[in-house]
């Protein structure tokens, strides 16, 4: 029995292909973003036109969260991307889920052909961006201790500290350019021919801010052992030279 996102992968051309013909922005009311072409919440809206989240969520069980303001069951699914503080800490059975099933060209050569090409468009730049993140974190001491300076600030903000002086505020200011300077040194590795760099950069901004709240709700280790089985799989050359 192939894994049970096959279906998803092998719909993302075509539900790009849907939102890209549409008037208005789709993405906003769900998952609360202006692009569907790139970020993980863009990437999360595209699969979203593939299958409901409620079904997604139906197929792994229980609830994609134990903690935090969103409601995400196999009965309803509704993100609450403007809370100020509080944050979804994710549940580790459906993360675990998620990774068996979402990489699923692992071990299996005819799905992993037929995804290839999926990934390339679709996962690989946000793969490697989030990838990157996380080794320039951990070589500071990421996860046991939290980098100085901007890090540190989101990390204290995160257990309930002051938004630092001098950043707008969290809402699209804090959380979303804070951590600019850091991104951009991260794009010459990327390797991936970028036509728009404040694409990149916006995703790598998240990035920083995601593995911070995955330390917070216990599931970093999973999502980073994921990750790198993701690039095992898709991206082997790259993620050997690493």
């Amino acid at each position: 029995m192939p894994p049970a996102l096959v279906d998803v992968w092998v719909g993302l051309d075509s539900a790009t292909e849907t939102l890209s013909g549409l008037e208005g922005n789709p993405c906003e009311t769900d998952f609360g973003t202006w692009f569907h072409d790139f970020g993980a919440r863009g990437l999360a809206c595209i699969a979203g036109e593939v299958m409901d989240p409620v079904a997604l969520i139906a197929r792994a069980g229980g609830s994609a969260f134990d903690d935090g303001p969103h409601v995400a069951t196999s009965e309803s699914f509704r993100l609450d991307l403007t809370n100020e503080r509080s944050f979804g800490h994710y549940s580790e059975d459906f993360v675990e889920w998620l990774i068996d099933n979402g990489i699923v060209g692992e071990g299996r050569p005819v799905i992993r052909a037929l995804t290839q090409p999926i990934y390339d468009e679709h996962i690989r730049r946000l793969a490697r961006i989030y990838w990157l993140t996380y080794e320039d974190m951990a070589a500071d001491g990421f996860p046991r201790s939290t980098p100085a300076g901007i890090l540190s600030d989101y990390a204290r903000f995160l257990e309930g500290g002051p938004i630092p002086n001098g950043v707008e505020g969290y809402e699209g200011g804090f959380s979303v350019y804070a951590f600019t300077d850091l991104s951009e040194g991260l794009l010459p590795r990327l390797d991936v021919g970028m036509i728009n760099e404040w694409e990149a950069k916006y995703e790598a901004n998240t990035a920083y801010g995601f593995w911070l709240r995955r330390r917070a709700d216990g599931t970093q280790e999973q999502w980073r052992d994921g990750l790198e089985r993701m690039l095992e799989t898709y991206d082997a050359a790259w993620y050997s030279e690493r």
